[in-house]
């Protein structure tokens, strides 16, 4: 996945559709967001909202990434200019200047965005139909 944004577009993008905004929230168990690159489209989604702005995209992909922790990784950033690129390879996250290990940053990529599951963590499976046990009697009445 790889490609090139307005950084001021993205944070503003972030923060319409981002569910974790008071501090308590921030550090509990929240959803992941949703970063689709795809015919030169970014769009950036959560279970409530999702945006999208043009960007130009050389490698497509989706990454699930918290919400806070791409914050970070934006803030860090200290590049004048108002483009950056974003790369996601198996190893590492490049962002601009900055290079984060993959394991490091607790996001997921799916380089072929139609094998990508709507969010993150995936909703289970349904559950097997499994008939109810009858319990054991005497004299079957059915």
């Amino acid at each position: 996945m790889f490609f090139v944004f307005n950084k001021a577009k993205l944070q503003r993008i972030i923060s319409i559709v981002r569910e974790d905004r008071t501090p308590n929230i921030q550090a509990g168990d929240i959803p992941y967001l949703r970063i689709e690159a795809f015919n030169d489209k970014l769009k950036v989604s959560s279970k409530e909202a999702s945006a999208m702005f043009p960007c130009t995209v050389y490698e497509s992909g989706v990454l699930f990434i918290r919400t806070t922790n791409l914050r970070r990784v934006l803030k860090a950033t200290k590049i004048e200019g108002d483009f950056l690129s974003f790369q996601v390879t198996e190893k590492e996250l490049i962002f601009a200047d900055v290079r984060y290990p993959f394991e490091g940053l607790n996001m997921v990529l799916y380089p072929n965005p139609d094998d990508a599951p709507e969010s993150w963590p995936p909703p289970p499976p349904d559950a097997e139909q499994i008939p109810e046990k009858k319990l054991p009697t005497l004299f079957d009445l059915d």
